[in-house]
């Protein structure tokens, strides 16, 4: 292998390691931190939900919800349009939650985000997770999302705006531009999985054209994760058939999974998915796939058929 490949792939994969730490360092403070009080008197709330969801499980979910109902108005919003243009006809609330696509809402999650938002009065990202029912491309999914998820906690610690983020979101009652990383588990909303491995590519497809529209630092990130799984892809099908290559390609791939696990960790451990660590392997080799295919189709969509990007649309976990 050329020495300029190792050094390439040493400054990507070192550079991932690094970031992998800071980002679980990051969930674990926000982790760490006590919850904000209840306030005395609940906000009106107003939960945005896509007009593709179950409305009477829905309905049923929130009213299942610890919150006094006669505070809360539920308004149909159409998963592609501008945040701006959802919230046009919006009632006036204090508080505005938004829920992903197929979500299952859990009791508490109401009150836990409405007191995040109430006391930051800014925007609030909350968890979510995969649905996966130990089935094996589910899994995969999970087990990136959840890296993901750690990812904008770490980022949301440090003060920095995470760019394109889970749905599950409260806007808070000020103009704070600040973003707030809720890692509470009773705010965790479970949703469905992608149905095959191309619609999963499409919805990573669509968290890279969020991140091409977003801030510098979610720009960077995407285009960081392209570059290293694409040289981890190219390596590998060029150590087929050259072995010089092959160590160094094993050596990078370890250290990328050592990563991940640093990455992975914390969030699994936070909501009770240790399990999904022994899909690590085959979540890694789907990722050096996935990844740079989602980011090609990302960029051949963008200049062919440019179309409105939903900031809030649960695309790509990474």
């Amino acid at each position: 292998m050329p020495t300029s490949v190792v050094a390439l792939l040493l400054c990507l994969v070192g550079s991932y390691m690094l970031l992998a730490g800071a980002a679980a360092l990051g969930f674990l403070l926000a982790r760490r931190q006590s919850p904000p009080p209840a306030p005395s008197t609940w906000p009106s709330v107003t939960v945005h939900v896509p007009e593709t969801a179950n409305p009477k499980r829905l309905r049923d979910d929130l009213h299942a919800c610890d919150y006094p109902m006669d505070r809360v108005d539920i308004l149909l919003s159409p998963p592609h349009d501008a945040p701006e243009a959802r919230n046009a006809d919006a009632p006036r609330s204090e508080v505005a939650l938004h829920l992903p696509p197929g979500a299952a809402v859990p009791s508490g999650w109401m009150r836990s985000m409405v007191r995040r938002a109430r006391a930051d009065g800014s925007a609030v990202v909350g968890p979510t997770i995969v649905e996966h029912e130990d089935r094996f491309l589910p899994r995969l999914e999970a087990l990136q999302h959840l890296a993901r998820l750690v990812w904008i906690g770490g980022i949301a610690q440090a003060g920095l705006s995470p760019g394109p983020s889970t749905a599950n979101r409260a806007d808070g009652p000020g103009s704070a531009p600040r973003v707030a990383f809720n890692p509470d588990p009773e705010a965790l909303l479970t949703r469905p999985p992608a149905p095959s491995f191309g619609d999963l590519i499409e919805r990573q497809a669509r968290w890279f054209r969020s991140s091409a529209q977003s801030s510098h630092l979610a720009q960077g990130t995407a285009l960081g994760l392209w570059v290293l799984h694409t040289a981890l892809l190219v390596c590998s099908v060029v150590a087929v058939a050259e072995p010089a290559w092959r160590q160094p390609t094993l050596l990078a791939l370890l250290g990328k999974m050592g990563a991940d696990v640093i990455l992975i960790l914390p969030a699994a451990t936070h909501y009770g998915q240790r399990g999904l660590l022994r899909s690590l392997v085959p979540t890694v080799l789907m990722g050096m796939l996935s990844i740079p295919l989602a980011g090609l189709q990302a960029v051949t969509d963008r200049f062919s058929s440019p179309r409105p990007v939903d900031e809030t649309d649960p695309g790509g976990r990474l």
